[in-house]
This record gives structure tokens, C-alpha cells and sequence, in this order.
């Protein structure tokens, strides 16, 4: 089977990517799910267009933001950001909270492109589906943070962090708030989250790192700990019920060296291509989506070079994704003790805090971090 271009994962990433490339090119979509998006492995939210505009100000053409109504489920305006104390800051943020697997499986659909779903695939100098190689005179690797590609090619790897995440029925919290938790017993090396989806409905998880919690403990209790006995989030979740449950990895690492090897584009999380802080994955997959495809129709309709992608999507991303893994290492150094962590946000401003959301380092946190080994002694 030959084609131009062969897109293995459609995820976001790989929806993206083919929703973006020209019309004249011969595309295939290959997926392990028969139902893509199914099932969901991510909280569903992405900022709003006008967050993105500041998140991203590089960015040339913000339509893709323009997301429409059928794919959102809610609309939020806040995070509250819940210290191990209970004490918590609002910041005002817009954000879309998605039904992500329609979203997926309704633009990869208007791509117009061939679509293999419900296989599985490998990597063998090429694409394989079973005993058949699927040619493609470029390949998009979109298949996630644990990649096939990326591990059969030998390309470097990243961090990654596991999470585990209930769908929950019969929440009671403010459906307008976004709420992150932070401390050693819910989420160790990571952040605990509510995402309300309208309706009494929340996505409900939290990320963990393995080597900051205390021994014996794993993300499977963590996450019914937050949820039964948290104090600061277990009220809120009382009368609810799980009704789907799922595990996953994410990226938390820079995204890779280079995105680009020979006729193989890392495109979203099998990049790493994330803003590692706040674990967000889905903007800058629509993005890097957008751009390989607009690429790689260049590419094979004027023979621009591949390694333009390499250039475009860190022109437009690079720059937030570095200053949230600087936010990122700076939590690793003050995260081993919730008492410290407390003592340190005291000097965190509710406008701090709206800097470090949209991917920005303030001047105290930037002096935090390099007085950190004299603070330790101190806070």
C-alpha cells in the first residue's frame, strides 16, 4: 500500500495533521482504536483564544482556537490553585473543557483522508499493519509519549509522568473553576486536578511521580485518597460516582532535539511537545498538527524541506514550553516537602500566579530559583 504521507496515531496530534494537509495529497490515518479519542487520557482542556494569543504570541494564525461549540462541553473562567493547607489562589483564566474524542474523530473524519482504524502497527524501516508494510513517502509519528517509532528508530527519549484519571458523576464544586492541588499525599511530583465538564460531570486525576512519594505509595492510592479523604476536595466529590476510569503517561520533559529524522516527523506527545508545568499537551499538538501538515504539503508539492517543520513549530512554541520546564524543575527542588511549599507560596502573588499559568517566569520566581539552596536553609 503506498501513499504520500502515512500518519501513525491519530490522536490529536495525528488528526490535526491530516485535517492540514492539501487536498491533492494521499493520505492514510492508522490507529489502534476503532473509536478514536476512546478512551480519554487527558483532562480535555485547552485555553481559550484569547488565552493562546498570550500564551502563544509568536503564533501567525490563531484560528484553530476558534473551537467550535459542539466540541465543548463547558467553558471555565478561573483556576484555583489549592496549596496542602487548603489555602488557594484564583487567577481568572478562560478555558474549554472538550468532549476531546468527538473533536478527534470529527476533524480527522473532515480531513477527507483514508482512515485505518482498529490496527495496530510497528516500525520496521517503515510503517507495518500486520504482515503488510503501508509506504508513505512521509511518515508522521503521532503515536504518543510511549512511541513506537521513537523507540524503534533509537530516538532519544524523555520524562514522562504516569496519571490516572476518574470520570465522576455528581460533583458540587463551581463548574466556572478549573481546580489544581498540589502535596506530597495526593499528587507527589505532580498536581491533582478537578475539570468540571458541566452537568454534575468532572474529570477528576491526579499525576505522580513515583520517586517524591513516601515508600509504598502509588498513584492508585493517591488518587482514591484525593478523592475520598482529601479535605480540600473530597467534600466537593462526596456524592459522586466513578463512572469511567483510565491510566496514562504524559510528558514532562523539553520536547526533543530534533522532530525531524529523514522522512519521519515526531508530531505532539511522542515529541514531548508540551508546556511540562501544567501538563499541557492538547494546544500544542493542535498546533504542531497544523504545521506539519501545511509542511509536508510544501514539501511534496514544491520540495521544501522537511527540517522547515523543526524550525516553524519552535519559532512559535519553543520559548513556552522552556519557560514551563524551568517552572517545572524549580517545583521538583521545592515539591519534597509540603512544608516548604507552603512556606514558599507565601511569597507567590495572585499576579505571580497568572505569570506562571500563561508560561511566564517572574522576576521573584527567576531570583527563587537561583537563591534556592540559600531559601532551603531559610524557609
Amino acid at each position: 500500500m503506498d501513499y504520500d504521507v502515512v500518519v501513525a496515531g491519530v490522536g490529536i496530534a495525528g488528526a490535526f495533521t491530516l485535517y492540514h494537509l492539501s487536498d491533492e495529497v494521499r493520505a492514510v490515518g492508522i490507529d489502534k482504536r476503532e473509536r478514536l479519542g476512546y478512551p480519554v487520557e487527558c483532562g480535555e482542556i485547552v485555553p481559550s483564544k484569547k488565552e493562546m494569543e498570550i500564551l502563544l504570541p509568536e503564533l501567525d494564525d490563531y484560528s484553530i482556537f476558534e473551537i467550535p461549540e459542539r466540541f465543548a462541553v463547558n467553558r471555565t473562567k478561573r483556576f484555583e490553585f489549592v496549596l496542602p493547607n487548603g489555602k488557594s489562589i484564583d487567577v481568572e483564566f478562560d478555558m474549554l473543557v472538550l468532549d476531546r474524542a468527538r473533536m478527534i474523530q470529527t476533524i480527522a473524519e473532515e480531513s477527507g483522508k483514508e482512515l485505518m482504524l482498529g490496527e495496530r502497527f510497528d516500525y520496521r524501516d517503515g510503517v507495518v499493519v500486520g504482515d503488510k508494510r503501508v509506504n508513505g513517502k512521509v511518515i508522521v509519528a503521532s503515536d504518543g509519549a510511549n512511541s513506537v517509532i521513537r523507540r524503534r528508530m533509537g530516538v532519544g527519549g524523555f520524562e514522562v509522568s504516569p496519571a490516572k484519571q476518574y470520570v465522576m458523576e455528581g460533583f458540587e464544586g463551581d463548574e466556572d473553576t478549573i481546580y489544581m492541588y498540589v502535596g506530597k499525599k495526593i499528587c507527589a511530583g505532580g498536581y491533582a486536578w478537578i475539570i468540571p465538564k458541566g452537568n454534575g460531570i468532572a474529570n477528576v486525576g491526579v499525576g505522580f511521580r513515583p520517586e517524591f512519594a513516601e515508600k509504598g505509595d502509588t498513584i492508585h492510592k493517591a488518587l482514591d485518597r484525593f478523592v475520598k479523604e482529601w479535605p480540600h476536595s473530597s467534600e466537593m466529590l462526596r456524592k459522586a460516582r466513578v463512572i469511567s476510569k483510565i491510566g496514562a503517561v504524559v510528558p514532562v520533559d523539553r520536547p526533543l532535539d530534533r522532530t525531524v529524522h529523514g522522512n519521519v516527523l515526531f508530531v505532539g506527545d511522542s515529541a514531548s511537545m508540551v508546556i511540562s508545568h501544567v501538563g499541557a499537551g492538547i494546544p500544542t499538538s493542535m498546533v504542531a498538527g497544523k504545521i506539519a501538515g501545511e509542511v509536508i504539503s510544501q514539501h511534496l508539492r514544491e520540495g521544501l524541506p522537511l527540517e522547515s517543520y523543526d524550525f516553524r513549530w519552535r519559532r512559535v512554541m519553543l520559548s513556552a514550553m522552556e519557560s514551563g520546564y524551568y517552572i517545572k524543575r524549580l517545583w521538583d527542588r521545592m515539591a519534597e516537602s509540603d512544608e516548604r511549599v507552603i512556606r514558599y507560596f507565601k511569597l507567590v502573588s495572585k499576579r505571580d500566579m497568572a505569570a506562571i499559568l500563561r508560561s511566564r517566569v517572574p522576576a521573584k520566581v527567576m531570583l527563587a530559583g537561583i537563591l534556592m539552596p540559600v531559601l532551603n536553609r531559610i524557609l
